[in-house]
């Protein structure tokens, strides 16, 4: 007896979370406190992993499009910055406020996809379905970093959401809703039309399409979501369509290229998928008949939600070998929060108490085996991948703050420059920032003396360093600056960057 008592003790703590989970009267809370949890898991292994190398270029330009939002960008539609701009103003901008910004996206969204489950399975099989989506790293590694593609976890997990009730209901509510979700995530990113295409065509394919179609919701659906983008179409048109320009540079070479990226992408939605799908074969052990229900239900609910799920991930393929249009797996990452409803709903799969406890056990080791190993990633990288000139932002942050003070009692007024480096280091200065690609330099010449700007660029970019030239001459308080950059991790020396930088003083101002 007393040698089975160690073990015993030690899986107590999960013994009594699994009772927490299953008991109707604490489940929602303990729910709410696992993803909790699980948001504090991945954000220290954000910051523990990266701890070598500042943000990454993705969030320093939502940061920079937050400071000045727009009905659109140059490059993705606005509503990432505008989720920048609300996070931002409740957290001051910092390394930790993305990363919790990051993180917090991902709870929200398994929050949202456990919600969905329950319409369709009990406790045991959502509880299961939702540590199955954490080893999907759509829901952790990979979304951890916030951007374009991570905004649309939650707005496409809320659509479908909405959508499916309103295909089941009619509710003019829930169709509102859905529009208004799917509005919103086109404003995300213009991939999104795979969502509205998918569902669409899973509205058409469901048997109850004559009262779905003949009622109220597919035109409250229209309708919202074409309020929600009208503002931003207005934009696209009055701007000349540039973010239609950026989506076209993603074109492929070839029809043979083409048609293997297209392949590569179908094979990589599949492999993200491989850890979770793998795990679940292990544990439920379907029977024949199990996976032949999973593959094409009997209930046409369910077949509903099959279809569904296939088309969101399938829909673009079509349109890419058409178009040329290359499309990546990453961009698939919000696609599968009706995966474990799509696995588990059917009556021939049994989710028991200890089926759903060897489930945690598996996605609690991932997790905090990750966090273990996170300071050997953080040396990894820092041993083995040469930084890039943007990755020491804040160190050539903290040089140029400390010469502008020297000479300006003023606020660093703009970073212009090489744009990756530019953003990055006006992140750390919370200053607006210009990329000297996109930028009309005459405009930011006489912008910099007017008001003095900063300006940045890789010691080897020569064209950059030109372009600054250009913007100087002329200037009646100019600083130039050269340093070289480098970062240690636990003893061992890091890879060394050299940046240049100008400083145009405020008129009024004389240099030291």
């Amino acid at each position: 007896m007393s040698a089975k008592s160690p073990p015993r003790r030690a899986f107590a703590p999960l013994t009594r979370w699994l009772d927490a989970l299953l008991d109707p009267k604490r489940q929602e809370l303990t729910v709410v406190w696992t993803l909790l949890a699980y948001m504090a898991i991945w954000t220290a292994y954000r910051i523990i992993a990266t701890w070598p190398r500042d943000l990454h270029a993705d969030e320093t330009e939502l940061y920079g499009w937050s400071r000045d939002l727009a009905l659109g960008t140059d490059k993705h539609p606005p509503f990432s910055a505008w989720v920048a701009r609300a996070w931002f103003t409740l957290v001051p901008p910092s390394d930790l406020s993305v990363h919790l910004l990051a993180t917090a996206n991902i709870a929200l969204t398994l929050y949202i996809a456990w919600r969905t489950m329950r319409r369709y399975m009990d406790a045991d099989k959502s509880l299961f379905g939702l540590a199955l989506l954490t080893l999907i790293p759509f829901f952790n590694f990979i979304a951890l970093k916030y951007n374009a593609n991570a905004v649309l976890l939650p707005l496409w997990a809320l659509t479908i959401h909405c959508f499916l009730r309103a295909l089941e209901g009619r509710a003019a509510l829930w169709a509102a809703l859905a529009g208004v979700f799917a509005g919103a995530s086109m404003l995300g990113k213009y991939w999104s039309i795979v969502l509205v295409v998918a569902l669409g065509l899973a509205a058409l394919i469901d048997p109850r399409r004559g009262r779905f179609f003949g009622s109220m919701a597919p035109w409250l659906m229209i309708l919202c979501g074409g309020a929600v983008l009208a503002p931003h179409l207005w934009w696209l048109y009055a701007h000349d369509f540039p973010t239609l320009s950026y989506a076209e540079a993603h074109e492929a070479g070839s029809f043979a290229d083409n048609l293997r990226d297209t392949l590569g992408y179908l094979a990589g939605c599949v492999g993200y998928a491989a850890v979770a799908l793998i795990v679940a074969a292990l544990l439920l052990r379907p029977s024949r008949a199990a996976l032949a229900d999973i593959a094409w239900p009997a209930d046409p609910q369910r077949r509903t939600i099959l279809i569904a799920q296939v088309l969101l991930i399938v829909a673009a393929v079509p349109v890419a070998l058409v178009t040329g249009i290359r499309i990546v797996p990453l961009w698939a990452m919000p696609a599968y929060t009706l995966l474990p409803i799509v696995l588990l709903a059917s009556p021939l799969i049994a989710v028991g108490r200890e089926t759903v406890r060897r489930g945690l056990i598996v996605a609690s080791a991932v997790s905090l085996g990750s966090l273990a190993l996170s300071p050997a990633v953080a040396l990894v990288i820092h041993l083995s991948d040469p930084p890039g000139p943007f990755e020491y932002a804040s160190l050539l942050a903290e040089h140029v703050e400390r010469e502008w003070r020297r000479n300006s009692d003023r606020p660093v007024p703009l970073v212009a420059g090489e744009t990756v480096l530019a953003g990055n280091t006006a992140f750390y200065l919370r200053t607006d920032t210009k990329g000297f690609e996109t930028a009309d330099v005459a405009a930011l010449k006489q912008r910099a003396e007017a008001n003095g700007a900063v300006l940045v660029c890789p010691a080897d970019n020569g064209g950059c360093i030109a372009t600054a030239e250009r913007i100087v001459a002329g200037q009646p308080q100019i600083l130039r600056g050269k340093v070289w950059l480098s970062r240690p991790l636990f003893g061992q020396p890091g890879g060394r960057v050299s940046d240049v930088f100008f400083l145009v003083l405020p008129a009024g101002t004389s240099a030291k």
